[in-house]
């Protein structure tokens, strides 16, 4: 998916984040947000977390991974956060967007061998990454494309209302010295001569005293 400025970068630029991070964000980012619910069977279903019935109690391979992280890290931190939005009540997690996507990216490639199923499950469900090849020069051809649509419009609403007074003058002008021809009794080729050269004279007149 291409890079759209206003959408993926001018909302983190605005929050004064740099160009390398904005494209490690578009990277990492998937497509939508992981659902909790659709996390929840994967989980289960991966045993990855599992759920005993009569305790409560969870175990299985992500657990036991969390349990193996040093205590307070930030892995385990954001694995906790993780585990306890997909059950307890949470609607989404929010790996689409900065600084999820980064976090999210960073802890579940660092996760074994036997989890990767899962994390390639849970990428699924979201929708994949859909800029897995996001840099830095594409973030700038986007800046620059959107800069140059920016003066492009901004140079036709000048040039609008450039023609819009000069067309309230020629109206003006046309009044003054064309329209009463139009009534005028025995009106010659001179007399249009005279008009249209009055309206010309005045014309340059007032753009050369709007020039100065």
């Amino acid at each position: 998916m291409s890079i759209d400025y206003l959408r993926d970068v001018k909302p983190l630029e605005d929050q004064g984040i740099s160009d390398e991070v904005i494209a490690q964000s578009l990277r990492d980012a998937t497509a939508n947000a992981i659902s909790c619910s659709s996390a929840k069977e994967i989980l289960q279903e991966n045993g990855a977390v599992i759920i005993d019935p009569v305790t409560g109690e969870k175990s299985g391979l992500l657990i036991s991974y969390y349990q193996s992280l040093s205590v307070g890290s930030d892995s385990q931190v954001l694995i906790a956060y993780f585990i306890e939005h997909v059950f307890v009540g949470g609607s989404e997690v929010d790996t689409n967007v900065y600084p999820r996507s980064i976090q999210w990216a960073s802890v579940t490639s660092a996760m074994p061998a036997d989890l990767q199923p899962t994390v390639a499950a849970l990428l699924q469900s979201a929708g994949d990454r859909p800029n897995p090849d996001a840099s830095v020069a594409e973030i700038v051809a986007a800046r620059e494309e959107y800069e140059a649509q920016q003066a492009a419009a901004e140079a036709e609403r000048e040039a609008r209302a450039n023609f819009a007074v000069k067309k309230a003058r020629y109206d003006e002008l046309y009044n003054e010295h064309i329209a009463p021809l139009q009534v005028q009794p025995g009106v010659t080729n001179s007399d249009w001569s005279v008009a249209l050269n009055a309206m010309a004279n005045d014309f340059l007149f007032t753009e050369d005293v709007t020039a100065e």
